[in-house]
């Protein structure tokens, strides 16, 4: 979600590859909603693309210290620190993201990959073993949807001729319930890793 109308058009420039021009539109929007995490986060997302160590790690460590509990911030900041060659501080930063959520599948690999950098074969294969068991865990689900898309729906039949017992619907049934399409689970699953925040 974004914080301001400012916000949503800083986030535009970004997606189009102009960081600076987003930049200068998330200070904007900041001057409005100062300790919005989002809006923090996404400006040091920017800075990255531009290499600025400083003010990238400013952002994402002030973004850290106003939600301290939410996973996604450390994993953020990781990926920033790694790819300032900091591998010890995107260490600490995705075990502690790890931890928080222990079902991020993305934190895992990015950790098993840093591991696997620095000559922890074993200790990499394990993060890579759970990221591995929580994709597919996601992509059985994403199964399940698609094999529900693709099934015609069944004739409606009056209720006079139905001579069973109603029986309780299957948890396929149930699924199709709530998750109607492929994209509507995906942002879901965004939904839950963002912290139960839509963004």
């Amino acid at each position: 979600m974004f914080a301001n109308k400012t916000h949503e058009k800083a986030e535009k420039e970004r997606a189009a590859g102009n960081q600076e021009k987003a930049i200068e539109l998330y200070s904007k929007a900041l001057i409005e909603s100062p300790t919005d995490c989002n809006l923090l986060s996404d400006r040091g997302v920017a800075y990255l693309h531009l290499m600025n160590k400083e003010l990238c790690l400013k952002d994402l460590d002030l973004a850290v210290e106003l939600q301290p509990d939410y996973a996604f911030r450390y994993a953020c900041r990781a990926y920033a620190k790694r790819r300032f060659g900091d591998l010890d501080g995107a260490v600490n930063d995705y075990e502690k993201a790890v931890n928080l959520d222990p079902e991020d599948s993305i934190a895992h690999n990015n950790l098993g990959l840093i591991l696997e950098e620095r000559g922890y074969q074993k200790k990499a294969e394990e993060r890579f073993a759970r990221a591995d068991k929580l994709t597919k865990l996601e992509n059985n689900l994403l199964d399940v949807i698609d094999d529900l898309e693709d099934k015609p729906q069944g004739e409606i039949v009056a209720p006079e001729i139905i001579k069973e017992e109603p029986q309780m619907p299957t948890k396929a049934e149930e699924f199709k319930k709530v998750f109607t399409s492929k994209n509507q689970f995906k942002e879901f699953i965004k939904f839950i890793k963002n912290g139960f925040k839509i963004k």
